[in-house]
């Protein structure tokens, strides 16, 4: 879905192999306008239902192209190379950009806050944890509190799918969550 579908995407013409993104129907039109003039067939654009809180048919839609054993299925939800490259790489760029912008009045770095969505962004928190003992918050949809209230619902967070913990995300690592509404996202 989302950025992880369009890098999926643009990764895959690169390499020149057929890409196929699957993501709700209600997500953004941008996304959807950028994804047309990626692809080279419309069909490698699926959409499914919903809105950014149906994460389950993505799943369904992902398991249904895995019944073929010629497609690799690359699903951000569950792919532990999301947040090992998260950890890997955000993480030390924002430890990076924390000690330039601090270099001269010192600081904590007390907490990194980042939406769930598939929780691979996640991965940065868990490495600022392990090397400054950074807090690591969740944040999520008021809409559908799935991790606070197990909530159900829609939302138009772009990029902050709910319903379901991701596989890769570190519950046991996590220190606080929130909840923002998608009226104040889309004041901004």
């Amino acid at each position: 879905t989302g950025n992880y579908a369009r890098g999926g995407i643009a990764i895959s013409r690169i390499m020149d192999c057929r890409g196929v993104a699957i993501l709700p129907e209600g997500m953004s039109q941008e996304r959807f306008d950028w994804l047309e003039n990626w692809v080279e067939n419309p069909d490698d654009v699926i959409k499914t239902f919903g809105t950014e809180s149906n994460v389950k048919e993505i799943y369904d839609a992902c398991n249904q192209l895995a019944l073929d054993p010629t497609n690799i299925i690359l699903n951000q939800f569950s792919e532990f190379s999301n947040h090992l490259g998260h950890y890997s790489v955000t993480g030390r760029a924002l430890e990076a950009v924390f000690e330039h912008v601090t270099k001269d009045s010192g600081g904590t770095l007390a907490a990194f806050i980042s939406a769930s969505g598939s929780a691979g962004t996640l991965g940065a928190g868990d490495y600022l944890k392990d090397v400054r003992g950074t807090k690591i918050v969740a944040v999520e949809a008021l809409e559908v509190p799935t991790m606070l209230y197990n909530g159900f619902g829609d939302h138009n967070i772009q990029g902050i799918g709910d319903k379901h913990i991701p596989l890769i995300h570190n519950v046991t690592n996590t220190d606080m969550v929130v909840a923002i509404s998608d009226k104040a996202t889309d004041e901004l």
